[in-house]
Order: structure tokens, then C-alpha cells, then sequence
């Protein structure tokens, strides 16, 4: 993620985000937001909603402790919470493999092969090269089905 969205970030959910600048002895937050800018606005979104549940439910504070793309999903690890913030994280975990990392389009959005990156048909074409293959959901569906089917 861009320098300046990371930034905002931070400004925005200093709570959440108090343990962005700590040593690495201390967090995986160090190392900032390991995402794409396509991202940001679910990780807004996501920090708004826990922030506002907190404070509404005088709940201990949340404090991310890492946020990265693994498999072509959003991860939010956080050091507590309840079942209605963990609620909230899967489910933008589900939205993120549904919105291009690198641009944030909901649309024509598929998965790329090797190192996964979940991307839109148009950032896929741009970003893969020639070691990675970007295929729609559509098309992974398919394959799924027919290797299902076929067994």
C-alpha cells in the first residue's frame, strides 16, 4: 500500500492502528499494510466498523497486530475481540477476494496462478506476465466442477 494511504490509515484509526511504528520485536504492524492500494477502502471500512462497535460496546480496545494479502485474501489479525468483530473481519476477508487488490474493482475479478493475487480481468492482463496465468471466478468454477465431476 501507497506510503500516503498507509498515513491516512493511521491518522484516521490511531487506536486500532497504535502499534503500526513498533519495533518488530513488538508486532508484524511494522512492516505497514503488506496489501495492494486496491484494498484500502475495505480496511477503512473495516477499521471504522470495529472502532465504532468498541466504542459503542465500551469494549477493550482492538489493535491490529498484522494486515497482509495471503492467498488472495485480505488477513486483519488482531490481538482481541468479540464475535461481532471477528464477524466483521471474515466478512471482509470475503469481500476482499472479490475486489481487485490492485485497483479495488468489484468487477470481472479473478485469481492469478503461483503467488495468488486476487485482481480484476484488466489489472490481470497488466500485472501477471509471463509467469502467472489470471483466470475469472467463472472459469476457476469451471475447472472445480469438471475436476469434481470427473473423479
Amino acid at each position: 500500500m501507497r506510503k500516503e494511504l498507509d498515513e491516512l490509515l493511521c491518522k484516521r484509526y490511531p487506536k486500532i492502528l497504535v502499534q503500526r511504528h513498533l519495533p518488530k520485536e513488538q508486532t508484524c504492524m511494522c512492516w505497514g499494510f503488506a496489501v495492494g492500494d486496491g484494498w484500502f477502502h475495505l480496511i477503512d471500512l473495516l477499521c471504522r466498523y470495529i472502532q465504532q462497535h468498541v466504542d459503542r460496546l465500551k469494549l477493550p480496545q482492538v489493535e491490529a497486530v498484522q494486515v497482509k494479502e495471503k492467498f488472495g485474501e485480505l488477513r486483519f489479525y488482531i490481538n482481541a475481540g468479540d464475535d461481532e468483530i471477528f464477524k466483521a473481519i471474515d466478512y471482509t476477508t470475503y469481500l476482499s477476494v472479490h475486489t481487485c487488490e490492485a485497483c479495488g474493482s468489484m468487477d470481472d475479478v479473478g485469481q492469478t496462478s503461483g503467488w495468488v493475487s486476487t485482481l480484476c480481468r484488466n489489472c490481470g492482463e497488466t500485472e501477471t506476465g509471463k509467469s502467472k496465468t489470471w483466470k475469472s471466478w467463472d472459469e476457476i468454477d469451471k475447472e472445480i466442477e469438471k475436476s469434481v465431476l470427473d473423479d
